[in-house]
Protein backbone atom coordinates (compact mmCIF):
# COMPACT_ATOMS: atom_id res chain seq x y z
CA UNK A 1 0.00 0.00 0.00
CA UNK A 2 0.88 3.48 -1.01
CA UNK A 3 1.89 6.15 1.79
CA UNK A 4 2.01 9.82 1.88
CA UNK A 5 3.13 12.32 4.37
CA UNK A 6 0.81 15.01 5.42
CA UNK A 7 -0.09 17.85 7.83
CA UNK A 8 -3.48 17.75 9.53
CA UNK A 9 -4.23 20.55 12.00
CA UNK A 10 -0.72 20.92 14.03
CA UNK A 11 0.29 17.50 13.31
CA UNK A 12 2.45 15.80 10.87
CA UNK A 13 1.35 11.80 9.75
CA UNK A 14 2.47 9.46 7.86
CA UNK A 15 -0.71 7.65 6.17
CA UNK A 16 -1.41 4.27 4.13
CA UNK A 17 -3.72 5.10 1.32
CA UNK A 18 -6.19 3.27 0.93
CA UNK A 19 -7.19 4.18 -2.78
CA UNK A 20 -8.91 0.82 -4.07
CA UNK A 21 -12.14 -0.54 -2.94
CA UNK A 22 -10.55 -3.83 -1.37
CA UNK A 23 -8.51 -1.45 0.30
CA UNK A 24 -10.92 1.20 1.82
CA UNK A 25 -13.23 -2.44 2.68
CA UNK A 26 -10.37 -3.63 4.64
CA UNK A 27 -9.19 -0.19 6.45
CA UNK A 28 -7.39 -0.84 9.91
CA UNK A 29 -9.69 -3.55 10.47
CA UNK A 30 -7.24 -6.12 13.12
CA UNK A 31 -4.80 -3.33 13.61
CA UNK A 32 -4.03 -3.33 17.38
CA UNK A 33 -1.77 -0.24 17.93
CA UNK A 34 -0.94 2.51 15.94
CA UNK A 35 1.36 5.17 16.58
CA UNK A 36 0.35 8.78 17.22
CA UNK A 37 1.91 10.25 14.12
CA UNK A 38 0.10 6.79 11.68
CA UNK A 39 -2.65 6.57 10.37
CA UNK A 40 -4.88 5.73 7.12
CA UNK A 41 -6.02 8.14 4.23
CA UNK A 42 -9.39 7.21 2.30
CA UNK A 43 -9.04 8.54 -1.00
CA UNK A 44 -13.31 8.03 -2.38
CA UNK A 45 -11.99 9.52 -5.74
CA UNK A 46 -15.04 11.56 -5.93
CA UNK A 47 -17.27 13.82 -3.17
CA UNK A 48 -20.41 12.34 -1.75
CA UNK A 49 -21.96 11.04 1.36
CA UNK A 50 -19.32 8.28 2.33
CA UNK A 51 -19.76 6.52 5.38
CA UNK A 52 -17.09 4.84 7.77
CA UNK A 53 -17.59 2.04 10.42
CA UNK A 54 -15.38 0.25 13.15
CA UNK A 55 -16.15 -3.21 12.20
CA UNK A 56 -13.35 -5.38 13.95
CA UNK A 57 -10.96 -2.63 14.47
CA UNK A 58 -10.13 -2.94 17.94
CA UNK A 59 -8.52 0.63 18.91
CA UNK A 60 -10.35 3.93 19.68
CA UNK A 61 -9.80 6.23 16.54
CA UNK A 62 -10.67 9.06 15.16
CA UNK A 63 -12.70 9.79 11.78
CA UNK A 64 -11.54 12.71 10.25
CA UNK A 65 -14.12 13.74 6.67
CA UNK A 66 -12.40 16.06 4.63
CA UNK A 67 -13.80 18.00 1.51
CA UNK A 68 -12.54 18.29 -1.86
CA UNK A 69 -11.06 21.73 -1.10
CA UNK A 70 -9.41 19.84 1.57
CA UNK A 71 -11.06 21.29 4.42
CA UNK A 72 -11.61 19.23 7.71
CA UNK A 73 -15.54 19.31 7.45
CA UNK A 74 -16.44 16.61 10.68
CA UNK A 75 -14.05 14.94 13.17
CA UNK A 76 -16.00 11.79 15.08
CA UNK A 77 -13.99 9.85 17.69
CA UNK A 78 -15.14 6.19 17.34
CA UNK A 79 -14.89 3.17 20.12
CA UNK A 80 -13.08 -0.11 19.24
CA UNK A 81 -15.34 -2.53 16.76
CA UNK A 82 -18.78 -0.43 16.68
CA UNK A 83 -20.16 -0.68 13.78
CA UNK A 84 -22.73 2.05 13.40
CA UNK A 85 -22.20 3.86 9.99
CA UNK A 86 -21.30 7.38 10.27
CA UNK A 87 -20.76 9.73 7.12
CA UNK A 88 -20.81 13.28 6.34
CA UNK A 89 -22.04 15.24 2.96
CA UNK A 90 -19.52 16.53 0.34
CA UNK A 91 -16.45 14.63 1.69
CA UNK A 92 -13.52 13.45 -0.51
CA UNK A 93 -10.83 12.16 1.97
CA UNK A 94 -11.58 10.09 5.32
CA UNK A 95 -8.35 10.00 7.48
CA UNK A 96 -8.30 7.78 10.33
CA UNK A 97 -5.71 8.30 13.28
CA UNK A 98 -5.57 7.64 16.90
CA UNK A 99 -8.65 9.13 19.05
CA UNK A 100 -8.34 12.31 20.57
CA UNK A 101 -5.81 13.51 17.88
CA UNK A 102 -6.90 17.34 18.23
CA UNK A 103 -7.87 17.54 14.97
CA UNK A 104 -10.97 20.06 14.87
CA UNK A 105 -13.28 21.42 11.54
CA UNK A 106 -12.37 24.20 10.08
CA UNK A 107 -8.55 22.40 10.08
CA UNK A 108 -7.14 21.76 6.71
CA UNK A 109 -5.26 18.67 4.76
CA UNK A 110 -1.46 19.47 3.60
CA UNK A 111 -0.05 16.77 1.19
CA UNK A 112 3.36 17.27 2.42
CA UNK A 113 4.91 14.87 -0.44
CA UNK A 114 2.39 15.43 -3.47
CA UNK A 115 4.55 15.26 -5.83
CA UNK A 116 5.76 11.69 -4.52
CA UNK A 117 5.73 9.07 -7.70
CA UNK A 118 3.43 11.01 -10.41
CA UNK A 119 4.59 11.36 -13.97
CA UNK A 120 3.30 14.21 -15.70
CA UNK A 121 3.94 14.19 -20.00
CA UNK A 122 4.49 17.30 -22.01
CA UNK A 123 2.44 16.37 -25.35
CA UNK A 124 2.75 17.49 -28.59
CA UNK A 125 0.29 18.28 -30.90
CA UNK A 126 0.30 14.72 -32.46
CA UNK A 127 -0.22 12.75 -29.55
CA UNK A 128 3.76 12.24 -28.80
CA UNK A 129 5.58 12.62 -25.36
CA UNK A 130 8.04 15.95 -25.63
CA UNK A 131 8.86 15.33 -22.39
CA UNK A 132 8.06 13.80 -18.69
CA UNK A 133 8.57 15.68 -15.57
CA UNK A 134 9.20 12.94 -12.67
CA UNK A 135 8.16 15.20 -9.69
CA UNK A 136 9.69 18.45 -7.43
CA UNK A 137 8.97 20.69 -10.61
CA UNK A 138 7.49 24.11 -9.72
CA UNK A 139 4.14 22.72 -11.22
CA UNK A 140 0.66 21.96 -9.25
CA UNK A 141 0.44 18.88 -7.44
CA UNK A 142 -1.81 15.88 -9.24
CA UNK A 143 -3.79 16.35 -6.13
CA UNK A 144 -4.30 19.80 -5.65
CA UNK A 145 -4.66 19.84 -9.91
CA UNK A 146 -7.79 17.57 -9.10
CA UNK A 147 -8.90 20.12 -6.15
CA UNK A 148 -8.98 22.87 -8.75
CA UNK A 149 -10.56 21.03 -11.40
CA UNK A 150 -13.18 19.72 -9.31
CA UNK A 151 -13.96 23.08 -7.58
CA UNK A 152 -13.98 24.60 -11.12
CA UNK A 153 -16.41 22.29 -12.61
CA UNK A 154 -18.73 23.51 -9.47
CA UNK A 155 -18.51 26.59 -9.85
CA UNK A 156 -19.35 26.45 -13.43
CA UNK A 157 -22.77 24.34 -13.10
CA UNK A 158 -23.75 26.56 -10.21
CA UNK A 159 -22.77 30.02 -11.22
CA UNK A 160 -22.41 30.74 -7.71
CA UNK A 161 -20.30 33.61 -6.52
CA UNK A 162 -19.14 31.42 -3.30
CA UNK A 163 -18.15 28.65 -5.29
CA UNK A 164 -16.27 30.55 -7.55
CA UNK A 165 -14.37 32.73 -4.04
CA UNK A 166 -13.71 28.58 -3.01
CA UNK A 167 -12.23 28.34 -6.19
CA UNK A 168 -10.08 31.58 -6.03
CA UNK A 169 -9.18 30.74 -2.72
CA UNK A 170 -7.58 27.33 -3.67
CA UNK A 171 -6.20 28.65 -6.64
CA UNK A 172 -4.14 31.32 -4.52
CA UNK A 173 -3.32 29.56 -1.72
CA UNK A 174 -1.65 26.92 -4.01
CA UNK A 175 0.58 29.35 -6.21
CA UNK A 176 1.42 30.90 -2.56
CA UNK A 177 2.70 27.41 -1.98
CA UNK A 178 4.65 26.94 -4.95
CA UNK A 179 6.11 30.65 -4.71
CA UNK A 180 6.99 29.97 -0.96
CA UNK A 181 8.81 26.32 -1.85
CA UNK A 182 12.71 26.07 -2.33
CA UNK A 183 13.89 26.81 -6.01
CA UNK A 184 14.04 23.22 -7.77
CA UNK A 185 15.55 22.58 -10.95
CA UNK A 186 14.21 20.46 -13.90
CA UNK A 187 17.90 18.32 -15.49
CA UNK A 188 16.66 17.07 -18.62
CA UNK A 189 17.75 13.56 -19.77
CA UNK A 190 20.92 14.02 -22.25
CA UNK A 191 20.29 13.17 -25.23
CA UNK A 192 21.31 10.35 -26.75
CA UNK A 193 24.01 9.57 -29.00
CA UNK A 194 22.72 9.55 -32.46
CA UNK A 195 25.97 8.85 -33.90
CA UNK A 196 25.89 5.20 -35.51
Amino acid sequence: MKTTEVKLGNKKYTLDIAETSKDRRKGLMGVQHLDDDKGMLFDFGEEGNHEMWMYNTPIALDQIFINAEQEVIKVVTREPNDEELVGAEDTLYVVEVNANSGVKVGDELEFLDDTREYTMKVLASDGSTQMELKGGERIFSRLNTKVLIRQAKKAYASQADGDYKRLGKSLFKFLHKQDTNEPEYVQLPEEKDKKG
